[in-house]
């Protein structure tokens, strides 16, 4: 008894066959992988920082009105949250950080401002969160003001 033959690479089973290594410019069925992907850029410490310190007055904001609430009813919420209406503004521009462009800068430098004007009546008043809100405001607009934010908001999408 004779046993069949190995399979070849030219059986009618094996759809492709591989190419023979002494042809000079073989093509494989696919394309070799690439070996490096592009990192994407990352947002620079400075407006990483901005970023947090508006979702920390936003927090502190909605704290606020909670608190408000319910010591002092809802008229206590209403002028809560008309207190602290700028913060609301420069936590939408903080969501846009990573995407949007100098517009988003701008914007959240100019809420942060007002979020200062706000903390210094605050102090003036004798509400002790006056000082939080002035701090967390300048805060946000020195770190909006460097040059990496700059550059972060000029770049390329």
């Amino acid at each position: 008894m004779t046993t069949p033959p190995p399979p070849g690479p030219y059986d009618p089973g094996n759809a492709f066959p591989p190419p023979p290594a002494h042809i000079a410019g073989a093509q494989q069925p696919y394309p070799p992988a690439p070996t490096a992907w592009p990192t994407p850029p990352t947002m620079p410490s400075a407006v990483r920082a901005a970023q947090v310190l508006a979702f920390v007055a936003a927090g502190l904001a909605l704290l606020t009105a909670v608190a408000a609430g319910t010591l002092e009813g809802p008229r206590a919420v209403g002028a809560a949250i008309g207190a602290t209406s700028p913060v609301i503004g420069v936590f939408v521009c903080a969501l846009l950080f990573g995407r949007a462009g100098s517009g988003a800068k701008v914007t959240a430098i100019v809420f942060a401002s007002f979020v200062i004007l706000i903390g210094v009546g605050m102090m003036g008043r004798g509400i002790p969160l006056g000082l939080v809100l002035t701090g967390l405001g300048i805060a946000i607009v020195c770190a909006l003001s460097q040059r990496q934010s700059g550059v972060w908001f000029r770049r390329n999408r």
